[in-house]
């Protein structure tokens, strides 16, 4: 079976689903050390999983089939978890070219798609055309973040264009750290340093050397490139997936995470972002998630109604052209009002005209609703209703659901389906009422 190490707000949960399906917790943090063998303290690991930068969710990083059974494993056992693979491996290097400038850095032509170089990683300025070797040091939504400090991992050992050695700060034995620094210092050459892993401690000398020595042979493939005009891959990463724990997902977490330590209902959620209730008249935001995340919306509302459960907002439309999926035409003076209730797994919109007439009502479907703070999120399930004045309700977009299929599970694209008709069932019983 498979061994994993695990960091950031989700880590206790996901640790007591992979100790359940038979996983090994390597290098647990310290809140799981006494769960788990001894031994597995410095041990090495198949799969890494981190938080994303927003704390959504996590990034999962390690090799294909690893990487492959992880997801089946969260596709089974969170009810609304998305997967989706990067647009590239974390760890990567590349012969680049530069693209364009910006305010912050550069735009850099990996070849399929760009990467963003920050400029504080140069000490001079580059050209456009110049070619240039990078690494993606960070998987984001829109452009990967890309470094030119070049480094190769292993599972014991990383090489880095830093001289000297370092150490991991979990290897606190004295001897053991004389050890690693005196083999360390033998391979230090050309520009290139050492830092040892925590999965070095103790382990064979000749194990050590082996892989330094497989990772010193790579060097070469760095330094050239078929033609230096074409951008391209140099060297592969790990392969990544970024994973997004909507709101049905985090409610699972705290009961996974309370298996292990006492976890209040709604843990997840609040280690994300504040969880105080709207007030009235306050201005939010409707962060209206896509997948793939490149196409999600942020929209500004104020907040017009609030009760235990949920809160009623209104946004002033703007802009000319037709609502989509109703096909009728924005007005001036048009706006829209949104009930969210908190945990939903849909949402109802109603459009209406400067002097109040219904103008239509559109039903979104999504993932269990979180009302935080300063905004709403959750994520579109693309599958939507809508109802236009003395006419039936419809489901429309279907087919951008079944799009969504190799990103999540089959219980969740059925369980949009099964929401969606409801929707339909419930308008059209209460149009019918009020004739």
């Amino acid at each position: 079976m498979y061994s994993i190490r695990l960091r950031g707000i989700y880590a206790t949960a996901l640790a007591a689903v992979a100790l359940e399906h038979g996983w090994r917790v390597a290098q647990p943090p310290e809140e799981l050390q006494s769960r788990v063998n001894p031994e597995d303290r410095f041990a090495p690991f198949d799969l890494e999983v981190r938080d994303r930068d927003d704390r959504q969710g996590v990034l999962v990083l390690g090799d294909t089939n690893a990487v492959g059974a992880f997801k089946r494993l969260l596709l089974a056992e969170l009810p609304d978890v998305i997967c989706v693979p990067a647009l590239t491996e974390l760890g990567a290097i590349y012969l680049g070219i530069v693209h364009k400038r910006r305010a912050l850095g550069y735009e850099i032509d990996l070849g399929n798609f760009m990467g963003f170089l920050p400029k504080t990683e140069l000490t001079h300025p580059l050209k456009k055309g110049e070619a240039i070797r990078v690494q993606i040091r960070e998987i984001v939504h829109v452009q990967p973040i890309v470094t030119t400090q070049l480094s190769l991992a292993g599972r014991f050992v990383v090489l880095c264009q830093k001289q000297g050695v370092g150490i991991s700060k979990e290897i606190i034995d004295p001897d053991e750290r004389k050890r690693l620094l005196s083999l360390g210092r033998r391979y230090c050459a050309n520009g290139w340093g050492v830092i040892w892993r925590t999965s070095a401690y103790r382990k064979d000398l000749r194990d050590l050397k082996s892989e330094i020595e497989i990772l010193q042979r790579d060097l070469p493939t760095l330094e050239g490139h078929p033609d230096e005009g074409i951008p391209g891959k140099l060297r592969s990463g790990q392969m990544t997936l970024i994973c997004e724990f909507p709101g049905g997902s985090k409610q699972v977490l705290d009961q996974w995470r309370a298996r292990l330590i006492p976890t209040e209902p709604g843990y997840h959620q609040s280690q994300v972002g504040d969880r105080a209730w709207p007030r009235v008249g306050q201005s939010i935001f409707i962060e209206h998630v896509k997948v793939p995340s490149e196409l999600s919306v942020l929209m500004r509302a104020r907040v017009i109604a609030v009760s235990p459960s949920s809160i009623t907002v209104r946004r002033e439309i703007k802009g000319t052209g037709v609502y989509d999926g109703l096909n009728i035409p924005k007005e001036s003076g048009d706006y829209a009002v949104t009930e969210f209730l908190q945990g939903a797994w849909h949402y109802e919109t109603r459009y209406y005209s400067r002097n109040g007439l219904l103008k239509g009502i559109y039903v979104n479907i999504n993932t269990p609703i979180e009302i935080y703070a300063d905004r709403v999120r959750y994520v579109d399930l693309e599958i939507d209703v809508v109802q236009r004045p003395t006419e039936p309700a419809q489901v429309i977009d279907e087919p951008k659901l079944e799009s969504m299929a190799q990103y999540v599970s089959s219980g969740l694209v059925q369980r949009a389906r099964t929401v969606a008709a409801e929707c339909v069932q419930m308008l059209n019983h209460c149009a019918h009422g009020a004739e």
